[in-house]
Order: C-alpha cells, then structure tokens, then sequence
C-alpha cells in the first residue's frame, strides 16, 4: 500500500501543475522583438551499379552517380509594426550516368547544375497594434545546367551520337499587396510553460509564478533561442546560466542541485516545432519575368567516316502575371494542441513569345488539421487536404490540350526525439486524383503509402 501514496501523489502534482495553466490563453502571447539569422549546409550522395548477365546478346552495366551540395540562409524579424522573413539557397548538382556493354560506352548521360534562389518578404503594419497590414515580396532565381549525351546509333559500326545542350534561367519576380490578421509564434511560451511545469513536478520550485510573470520567461526563451553562436557548446552554456539567473532574480528556486539542472537542461533541449496563433488574411498581385537562354551542339557519326554538326540557339522569353489570395489560420486548443487551416487561390496569366500560346492556370487548395504536442519529445499531426487546378490555352493546337485535375489526401505522422538530435518519424497518408485531359495517361489513380524514418542532425 505504501507505494502507491508516491504514484499517487505524483499524479496529483502533475495534474495539479498542469491545472495551473491550463486557462493560459497562448493566442493572446505576443512575440517579443527579435532577428534570427540561420544558414544551414546539406550534403548528400547517391549510388548504383547494377551488371546483367544475357545468354545470346553483350552483358550490361548500369552506373550512376549523384551529388547535390546546398547552402540554405533563412532570415526572421518581428517587432510590433513589421514581419519579415528571408531566404537564399545556392545549391549544385551531379549526375553521372553511364551504360556499358561488354567493354564499350553505349550511353553516357552527365548532367551540372548550379542555381542560386534568394527571396525577401515584408509585411508592415502602420499603426501599433492594428491588424491592417501592406506587404511586398521579391524572389530572383538564377539557374546554369549542362547536359552532356552521348548515344550509339549503331553499336556495331560505332557510330555515335555526342549531344550538348547548356540552359541558363533568370526569373525575377516582385509582388505587392496588403491584409488583414496577424499569426504570432507561440513556441517560446509554450516551452517556458513545459520548464515551469517539470521543475514544479520535481519540487524544484519554491512556487509557481503568475501569468505575467511566465510571459517574462516566454520572452526570455524567445531571445535566448534567436541569438547567434558559431559555437553551440558555448550557446548551450550561455542558454543555460541565462535561464538560471532569471529564475533565481524571480525568487522562483533556491536548490540549484543536479536534478534542478538537468530538468532545466532536458526541457530546453527537446520539441523544437514550431507553434502559431492567430489569422491572417492577405491577397498580393505580382509579375515575374522568365528568360531561358539554349545553347544546343549536336555531333553525328555517318557510315562514310564523316561527322555532321548542328548547333543551335534558343532564347525563350515569358512575361507572367499572378494573383494569390491567402487564409493562414492557426488556433491554439489548451495547451497540447493546434487548428490549422489553410486556404489558397491562385491566378496566373503567362504571355509566352512568338513560338507558343498564352495560357491560364488557376488552382485552389485548402488543407485542414490538427497537431499534438503530448511532451517536448512526442509529437503528432493529423490532417485532411485538397486540391483543384485548371490549364486554360488561348488556342488550339497540337499537343497542348485544356486540362483539369483534383486530388485530396488524407494523412498522419508520429515522432518521437530519441536524443536531441536523433528523431524517429512514421507517416500514413491515402490520396485520390482525378485528371482530365485528353493527353494524360490515366484518369483516376489512388494511392496509399506509409513511410518510416531516423533523422540525425549533425550539427
């Protein structure tokens, strides 16, 4: 019977603590002013090599080789009367791609690839806690690609066929428009409230603070967590004796043993998803500009010894116009869960040059869900989504047909953060699309799918 009272007191602290809170309205949190700046590397490599054995033709073999190198830079800024946010990526690619029979190149595919996308957008708010708000965006996108082919036209005469085309994209874009709403980041409060909750479950408080008191730690986390470090060992240093000393100036504990700060240190270091409140309702007009500059060189083998060459130059140039009108909303249910529902129409208008028709493209799509942040390490989300598009020619010709299409999915995920770093996910999601077109392959096609995954974070 005796061990049962420490369960059964631990229950009731836990329900106890969390009652404290559970009418903290986290819609009503307000970001303090912060700037984030963040750059991320990725790397990633990919292999094969395959050899097929035949009884009466040359045996096969099948290589390819890919490489992408990113660098991703992601910019935050909120005050009072402005929101913005960056964004930049340069990126490479590698594709070696080779077919060998017997002892001879049959097909050789390589394909480079470099683009740089960068974008910035801002919403400003004239007046101090006014939901109206202006906004403008811009994005540029560079892109140079080169394809390198080369074919047997007739494998035993050797007669081959050398292709090399080179592509270079330059699309900038600049759209302006304005709303009204305004979604606030709740993650920091949230996290303050998963600190105050563990210390107060161990007995590490000398009391619980107020609710004015918790947005003072709120903010302190949402600055603590948007400053930067090259050293993260430091930045965890620095984090850590930062929330130490506001806890202590708040008379909130006074036993600082190896229990205080390993809660403080487990609920820091765990659920970073990102949590949001309020609506936002906003329409923007843009134009963006397509050029493609092609650069083709064909080389031909001919059974008379000779080599015919063909070059060629294309250079295509569009002119787009486009409307978006946007629901962003996000509302918090207590304090483990979330709404979200997005709804986005899309209008555009693309004038091509002089070798294709104009044409129109309008889509819809709205997405409805919910997220569970049972801890800082379980997380789960639930949602249904659709989604309507429409291919529209000024005129008829080969090979370009009126379109429409519509899909809608239903799906799941769980994750569960082994270590900081070290994440499990599992996702189920079913789908269903319908197509219309007279071109298209198929007209119905359903879909199930469920994936498993470990996602390690290096740095």
């Amino acid at each position: 019977m005796k061990r049962i009272y420490p369960f059964i007191a631990f229950l009731f602290i836990s329900y106890f603590s969390f009652a404290q809170y559970e009418n903290f309205d986290l819609s009503k949190y307000k970001l303090p002013e912060i700037k984030r700046h963040q750059l991320d590397f990725n790397f990633s490599f990919n292999n094969s090599n395959y050899k097929y054995a035949y009884d009466e033709t040359s045996d096969r073999s099948d290589f390819k080789l890919d490489n992408d190198l990113r660098l991703d830079y992601s910019y935050y800024r909120n005050t009072s009367r402005v929101q913005s946010d960056g964004w930049g990526s340069l990126s490479t690619e590698m594709t070696l791609d080779r077919e060998k029979y017997e002892d001879k190149e049959k097909v050789k595919n390589d394909h480079y690839n470099f683009r740089t996308d960068a974008g910035f957008q801002k919403r400003i708010y004239p007046k101090k806690d006014d939901k109206w708000f202006l906004l403008w965006s811009t994005d540029l996108y560079l892109g140079n690609s080169l394809d390198r082919d080369q074919d047997f036209l007739d494998y035993n005469n050797n007669l081959i066929e050398k292709t090399r085309s080179r592509y270079l994209s330059f699309r900038p874009k600049l759209s302006v428009g304005g709303g009204f709403g305004r979604i606030e980041q709740t993650s920091d409060a949230m996290r303050s409230i998963y600190i105050i909750e563990d210390l107060y479950k161990k007995d590490k408080l000398n009391r619980l603070p107020d609710e004015d008191e918790l947005i003072v730690i709120a903010n302190r986390v949402a600055e603590l967590r948007n400053q930067r470090f090259f050293d993260a060992r430091l930045r965890h240093i620095y984090e850590m004796e930062s929330l130490d000393s506001l806890l202590n100036t708040m008379d909130l504990v006074s036993d600082n043993d190896i229990g205080y700060f390993t809660s403080l240190n487990d609920m820091w270091s765990y659920g970073h998803e990102t949590r949001n409140s309020g609506t936002r309702l906003q329409a923007k007009v843009g134009g963006q500009l397509d050029y493609l500059f092609v650069k083709e060189k064909t080389e031909t083998d001919d059974y008379d010894n000779s080599r015919i060459i063909v070059e060629d130059d294309n250079n295509d140039y569009n002119e787009n116009l486009q409307f978006i009108l946007a629901l962003d909303s996000y509302k918090p249910i207590g304090l483990k869960w979330q709404r979200y529902l997005l709804v986005h129409l899309n209008a555009y208008k693309t004038f091509n040059d002089e070798r294709a028709v104009d044409f129109n493209t309008y889509s819809g799509s709205i997405s409805y869900g919910y997220d569970w942040f049972f801890n800082t390490r379980t997380y789960a989300s639930f949602g249904v989504d659709g989604h309507y598009s429409r291919y529209d020619y000024d005129e008829e010709e080969t090979n370009r047909y009126d379109s429409n299409s519509f899909y809608t999915g239903i799906s799941g995920s769980l994750n569960y953060y082994f270590s900081p770093r070290l994440r499990a996910s599992l996702r189920v999601s079913s789908s269903y699309t319908w197509n219309q077109n007279e071109n298209s392959s198929y007209n119905k096609h359903t879909r199930f799918f469920s994936t498993a995954s470990l996602n390690y974070a290096i740095f």
